[in-house]
């Protein structure tokens, strides 16, 4: 039964995920066709990520302390309601840009909630065994989300202003309907109400933080996805700005997806012979020199292809790490963790279409795809440099979970 709800769960998150990276390329999109400006392109979607970076404690706190099947639903009917009425305003010609932000808000927050309790939910439906391979499978489910999504969200848009959000808003509904049919998910360790405190929302920074690894390989994860946040935005502007047509861009896009997908299918191999930090190194060192080819090399879909390769090696790593904090955390404290990690993730992602936008338009797409190129050429020595990602722990294998104390026993290897 785990294993069937593990699928829905898949299944579920997967159409979730589709439908938010259908308007995560249709937004700028969108703005760029109305206002012609980069920078404000990446305001719209500076919003989406600054929501989901200030919904990030919270998201944790609720997943732990609520049943998350049912905070899952919620956020799956809050979608439903505001994709639809951006869906018909933007049908009938009335939407603006207010409409257009609390999209942004709303589908960012509700996602950071979503991810949180997703993430939280697995290790109670796979076996011990196989949860390495359900986080590959659900970094395949996000670059099958990003690939799909994307390339719909291009072509939908270039047919008419109101279509992605249309089909977002369906596939939000069906993400609800397939989560009707998994087991209650009540939250670990809870003997009856409690009153909410601070503690709720600092307690996995206060994990995290006990944990050198763990805090140092977030900091990497927040600073490399900060550039390829930039370099994406700067490529989907350059492109647009020279008249790309919003169909094309979004199969540029989609090329981001095939990498990662393939990539995510690889990990479980890939896993076997780059064991530890190799994996995080491989992706420093291969976007600082992909990203200086984003920039010198001809060709209109090189860039998506570049970026494609990038992708394909980064699931190896994220499974890696992803399953080391999911054995070593206790389901008391799951969501927090994961949320926490979610927020490090998508920090640097928060304000990369911002400086992005405003460093494409005083500074034109070589300089800034170079510069980018000189800064993760630093940081990735400086990550071989580090004894403490060159020595990384084994992930633990958990015996026993304390419930109430959050401490956890490992067997040693």
């Amino acid at each position: 039964m785990a294993r069937k709800d593990f699928t829905l769960l898949w299944a579920s998150q997967a159409v979730s995920e589709f439908a938010y990276s259908t308007s995560l390329i249709a937004l700028p999109l969108l703005v760029l066709t109305i206002t012609g400006s980069p920078s404000q392109a990446g305001v719209i979607a500076f919003v989406d990520a600054v929501a989901m970076l200030l919904a990030g404690l919270p998201a944790g706190a609720v997943a732990d302390r609520y049943d998350r099947r049912s905070v899952m639903l919620w956020c799956e009917g809050v979608l439903v309601a505001v994709f639809g009425v951006a869906a018909l305003s933007l049908w009938v010609e009335v939407a603006s840009l207010p409409v257009l932000v609390l999209l942004a808000l709303v589908s960012g927050a509700a996602t950071a909630v979503l991810l949180a309790t997703g993430a939280a939910m697995v290790p109670a439906l796979v076996p011990r065994e196989e949860l390495s391979g359900a986080v590959a499978m659900n970094s395949a489910r996000t670059y099958a989300g990003q690939l799909v999504g994307t390339s719909a969200g291009g072509f939908l848009q270039a047919m008419r202003n109101a279509l992605p959000f249309a089909f977002g808003g369906v596939a939000h509904a069906i993400s609800f309907v397939l989560l009707l049919f998994i087991r209650p998910q009540p939250p670990a360790g809870r003997k009856g109400p409690r009153k909410w405190s601070s503690r709720d929302l600092v307690d996995g920074i206060r994990w995290i933080s006990g944990r050198p690894f763990l805090r140092l390989g977030l900091l990497y994860a927040t600073v490399t996805n900060f550039f390829y946040g930039a370099v994406y935005f700067v490529v989907i502007a350059s492109a647009k700005t020279s008249g790309m047509s919003s169909g094309l861009v979004g199969v540029m896009a989609a090329l981001l997806g095939v990498g990662g997908l393939l990539g995510a299918l690889a990990a479980p191999r890939l896993q076997r012979v780059l064991t530890g930090s190799r994996p995080i190194f491989l992706v420093l060192w291969l976007f600082a020199v992909l990203t200086a080819g984003i920039a010198l090399l001809p060709g209109s879909y090189t860039p998506g292809i570049l970026l494609g390769v990038t992708a394909f090696t980064a699931p190896t790593a994220s499974a890696y790490f992803t399953t080391y904090q999911l054995l070593l955390t206790p389901d008391t404290h799951r969501g927090r963790v994961m949320s926490v990690a979610n927020i490090c993730s998508s920090g640097g992602a928060a304000i990369a279409p911002l400086a992005g936008g405003a460093a494409f338009d005083l500074c034109g797409r070589p300089v800034t795809l170079l510069a980018c190129s000189a800064l993760l050429g630093v940081i990735a020595l400086s990550a071989v440099l580090s004894p403490v990602m060159r020595r990384p722990p084994e992930a633990p294998a958990v015996e026993e979970v304390g419930e109430g104390t959050g401490t956890v026993s490992r067997s040693a290897r």
